[in-house]
């Protein structure tokens, strides 16, 4: 039974299957390339520790964490590409209004995640470690595990990458006439108060400088949503007038 764009089933599963088999080749490739590099970016990493020890403490560690990192690396520069197969396989059955929306929104994801993880590892990451390096400074010396380091970075990424997503998530509320920007400038003392509580709950220690480091661009995010909001709310009463105007045509 063919669709409405005329393909049967059968020819939706050959191409899914067709994209789905360039994005693995995309991985595996992009993996394979960046496998080469992986050495410097582990240096380049381990910088904000000052010289402090990095140690492997069992003989798959290493290796283990060279491959996570150059899969890692792999997958994220393969994902516009990954994102460009997803749409292209839905694009025939979306309508134009939906594709622009699509064309717009994941790019603007993208750009955000990675600005986030800049954040993390340009600013961050190397104004936080010194501070953690100097608990107990005089009596303890700072010796980290590979894997642990690395994935306390990890989730810094992960968490600021989201939290970057902010000033979009709002921008789809208020469009969805959900908020408006009077209420969510209103809120911003509550926003505060969030972000502090969100930012103990997913900065994995316990100093007030990272907590601080991490709410900051949070409450910055918040305001910069506020003024995509008031571009929401015009598109949203220029659609309402449209909408408007065709019934009274009609």
């Amino acid at each position: 039974m063919a669709t409405e764009n005329g393909m049967t089933l059968l020819d939706h599963i050959t191409e899914m299957r067709k994209r789905l088999f360039r994005a693995v080749v995309a991985v595996i490739v992009l993996t394979l390339i960046a496998s080469l590099v992986v050495d410097y970016i582990v240096a380049w990493l381990v910088k904000p520790l000052g010289g402090a020890m990095v140690v492997a403490l069992s003989p798959t560690e290493a290796p283990m964490t060279y491959f996570k990192i150059a899969l890692t690396l792999g997958f994220g520069a393969s994902l516009p590409y990954l994102m460009y197969q997803i749409y292209a396989f839905i694009a025939p059955g979306l309508f134009a209004n939906e594709r622009k929306t699509i064309l717009f929104g994941i790019p603007a994801v993208f750009v955000f995640f990675v600005l986030g993880a800049l954040f993390t590892l340009q600013i961050l990451v190397p104004l936080s470690m010194p501070v953690l390096m100097g608990f107990f400074g005089s009596v303890v010396t700072p010796q980290y595990s590979l894997e642990k380091y690395l994935s306390f970075v990890s989730m810094l990424l992960l968490w600021m990458g989201i939290i970057f997503q902010t000033p979009l998530a709002i921008y789809v509320i208020a469009l969805l006439g959900v908020v408006t920007p009077k209420q969510l400038t209103q809120g911003w003392r509550i926003v505060v108060l969030v972000a502090a509580v969100f930012a103990a709950v997913v900065t994995p220690t316990t100093d007030m400088f990272t907590m601080l480091l991490v709410t900051g661009p949070f409450i910055v995010l918040y305001f910069f949503g506020i003024l995509l909001a008031q571009i929401a709310a015009k598109q949203r009463a220029r659609r309402a007038a449209d909408a408007e105007a065709a019934l009274e045509e009609d």
